[in-house]
């Protein structure tokens, strides 16, 4: 009887912390849904209380998936999109004369769509808001017709940095 109540007991904890995690998980997609815009800052992010570590529930990592041998096709589906970005913010006839660089995260759906894309700009040569505000429109631009070329089974995320170097 003693043993049927410590099992007990465990699989009550063991449920508990399981309907905690589905709990945070339909918290996460709550709020991930009310997100305004697909890219945003990751400060926009946090200020509406999520922490991109706890994403990795819903979007685990690309990379993290295939382990120590990552398929050279996705590392080249990634630098398209980030060349993708840059030929359509020069498209859009943007230019700039001083190197930015970003931080940024995209999280993909299994079909390989952008449904969201956190950034933070790092480098030391910030640009205006004025430069910034046209980036995020054309980032969401972009981000709409965006299709990462390589299958995933799945939700996932990449993240990396990017140089935005001013045009020859």
């Amino acid at each position: 009887m003693k043993h049927q109540v410590v099992r007990i007991t465990l699989m009550a904890s063991v449920m508990a912390v399981m309907m905690a995690g589905c709990s945070a998980s339909q918290s996460i997609e709550t709020k991930l849904s009310r997100m305004p815009h697909k890219a945003m800052l990751i400060d926009e992010v946090h200020d509406r209380g999520i922490n991109l570590d706890t994403l990795e529930s819903v979007y685990p990592s690309g990379m993290v998936r295939f382990g120590d041998s990552v398929p050279q096709a996705y590392i080249q589906a990634w630098t398209s999109f980030v060349q993708g970005l840059a030929g359509a913010l020069r498209q859009a006839g943007m230019d700039w004369s001083e190197p930015y660089r970003l931080w940024g995260r995209a999280y993909f759906s299994p079909e390989g769509k952008v449904d969201h894309y956190f950034y933070a700009w790092t480098g030391a040569t910030q640009p205006a808001d004025p430069w910034k505000a046209q980036f995020r429109r054309v980032l969401e631009a972009y981000l709409a017709t965006y299709h990462f070329a390589y299958p995933m089974d799945g939700r996932f995320a990449q993240c990396g940095g990017i140089a935005l170097r001013p045009a020859d």
